[in-house]
C-alpha cells in the first residue's frame, strides 16, 4: 500500500512526507503522517499536548504569522456585529437627518407668499440644514459607509440658484429650486436607494473587502452570527443592471438553522461554548455569473452553491481560546499539522493547522450507518479565535483541493494580494 512521495504530494497538495496505512473503525485510509519523531505535531513545554497560540512579544502581544489573521478576524467580527445589531438604528438616524432638511425646505416654502419674500437668510438656513444633516448621517454610518459627500453635494448643488433668486427677489425661481432640493433629498431617503447605497443584503462595503480581499468580484460569502439576533446575510459584489442579462435569484435565507446545526454536528467536540463571546458561520462560493437566458440563471437557496464552510468561535480572550482548543484536541485525535493552502496558489502558506478527527458524528459513508463515523477536518487558534474548516467523512488525503474559494478568504490571505 506504499505510494511514492511524488504521488502523495500530488494527492494532498501539501509538502508533508507521508507513508503507511491508518485503520479507523474497520475502514482503511492511506498515508498516515510520518516524521522523524513519529509525529509532525509539536508539544507545549512540559506537556504532551500539541502547541497552541503562545507566540508573544515582551508586552504579551500576539506575534508571528497568526497575528494578522487574528487582527483581521477581529475587524470582520466587529463589522458583522455592527450590521447585526446597529445597522437598523443607523439607517433610522440617516433618514432622520434627511427629514430635518426636508422639514426646513417645507417650512421655508410655506412662508413665501409674494415676490419679495425670498431672502439670503433663507438660503443660509438651507445650507446649515444640509451640512448638519451630512454631519449627523456621517456620525451614524461611518466608518462602515461614507454619506458625507453625498449629502453635502446635494446641498451645494442647489445653493447657487437659490442665492441668485433670493438676491433678485425672484420668488418663482426660488420656489422652483426649493422643490428641486426637496426631491433631491427625498430620492436618497427611499428604501430602494438605501438598499443599494448602504446595503446589508448583500453587504458590499469594506466588510466584503475584508472577507475576500483579492476576489470581491468572484466570491459570494454567506454570513451568520446566531449569537447576535440570529443575523444572516450574503456578501458579494452587486450585479450591474443590464437589460440583456439575467442575474441569479436566491430563494431562501443564507445559512438557516438547519444548515448551522448540520455543521455543528460535523464539528462535534469542536463546538465549545464556554467562555465564547460569539459563534460565526461563513461559506465561500463562486459568485454566479449573470447569463443571457433566464432559464440558465441560478435560482435556489444560497446553499446550493456548495460553498466551503468556515466556523469561527470568538472567546473572551486568547487564554480562554487556548484552553478551549486544548479541550477540543483532547476530545479528538490529531495527526500533526499542515498548511491548508493548495500548492501553487498565492495565499499565505506559513500558518500550520491541526489535522484533526473525531468520532462523535454519525457516519456519512455509504452502508456504514452502524459505525460511529469519523469526521476529518482542520483546526487553528489565532488570538481569541478558534477556526474550524474542511470537516468531512472523507479523509484529508481523499479530497485534494477541497478548499475552493476558502483560499480567497482573509484566513488564507493574511498578506492580501501578495
Amino acid at each position: 500500500m506504499q505510494r511514492t512521495r511524488r504521488n502523495v504530494l500530488v494527492g494532498l497538495g501539501a509538502a508533508s512526507s507521508l507513508a503507511g496505512c491508518l485503520s479507523v473503525d474497520g475502514v482503511r485510509y492511506p498515508d498516515e503522517i510520518e516524521s522523524t519523531d513519529g509525529s509532525n505535531t509539536t508539544t507545549e513545554p512540559g506537556t504532551d499536548q500539541p502547541s497552541t497560540d503562545n507566540s508573544t512579544d515582551d508586552n504579551g502581544g500576539l506575534t508571528g504569522p497568526r497575528k494578522p489573521i487574528a487582527e483581521t478576524t477581529q475587524a470582520v467580527v466587529s463589522d458583522l456585529i455592527w450590521f447585526a445589531v446597529s445597522y437598523q438604528q443607523a439607517i433610522k438616524s440617516y433618514k432622520s437627518a434627511i427629514d430635518d432638511v426636508l422639514d426646513t425646505v417645507a417650512g421655508i416654502r410655506d412662508t413665501i407668499h409674494q415676490p419679495k419674500m425670498p431672502t439670503v437668510t433663507m438660503v443660509d438656513r438651507l445650507e446649515t440644514a444640509g451640512y448638519n444633516a451630512a454631519d449627523h448621517a456621517t456620525e451614524a454610518l461611518e466608518p462602515h459607509f461614507s454619506p458625507a459627500d453625498l449629502l453635502r453635494s446635494r446641498t451645494e448643488k442647489h445653493l447657487p440658484a437659490l442665492n441668485r433668486a433670493a438676491r433678485r427677489n425672484d420668488a418663482d425661481r426660488f420656489v422652483e429650486e426649493l422643490d428641486r432640493m426637496r426631491l433631491s433629498f427625498f430620492q436618497i431617503q427611499t428604501s430602494a436607494y438605501i438598499g443599494g447605497r448602504f446595503s446589508r443584503a448583500p453587504i458590499h462595503n469594506r466588510l466584503l473587502d475584508r472577507l475576500v480581499p483579492c476576489a470581491v468580484d468572484d466570491v459570494l460569502v454567506e454570513l451568520a452570527i446566531p449569537t447576535r439576533r440570529t443575523f444572516t446575510t450574503l456578501a458579494y459584489e452587486p450585479y450591474a443592471d443590464e437589460s440583456e442579462k439575467y442575474s441569479p435569484t436566491f430563494t431562501a435565507d443564507p445559512l438557516p438553522a438547519t444548515r448551522r446545526d448540520s455543521l455543528r454536528n460535523r464539528l462535534g467536540p469542536v463546538v465549545q461554548p464556554s467562555g465564547r463571546t460569539d459563534e460565526l458561520f461563513f461559506t465561500f462560493a463562486s459568485r454566479p455569473d449573470p447569463v443571457e437566458r433566464r432559464r440558465n440563471a441560478f435560482r435556489g437557496p444560497p446553499g446550493d452553491l456548495d460553498g466551503t464552510p468556515l466556523h469561527v468561535q470568538h472567546y473572551d480572550d486568547r487564554a480562554t481560546a487556548r484552553e478551549q482548543i486544548t479541550t477540543m484536541l483532547e476530545a479528538g485525535t490529531t495527526e500533526g499539522t499542515t498548511t491548508i493552502t493548495p500548492e501553487g496558489t498565492s495565499s499565505t502558506d506559513s500558518v500550520e493547522w491541526y489535522r484533526y478527527y473525531h468520532h462523535e458524528a454519525g457516519s456519512d459513508r455509504t452502508n456504514l450507518d452502524d459505525f460511529p463515523g469519523v469526521q476529518y477536518g482542520y483546526l487553528l487558534q489565532a488570538g481569541a479565535f478558534v477556526f474550524a474548516t474542511g470537516f468531512s467523512g472523507d479523509a484529508w488525503e481523499e479530497r485534494p483541493r477541497w478548499q475552493d474559494h476558502l483560499t480567497d478568504s482573509w484566513v488564507l490571505q493574511a498578506d492580501p494580494c501578495g
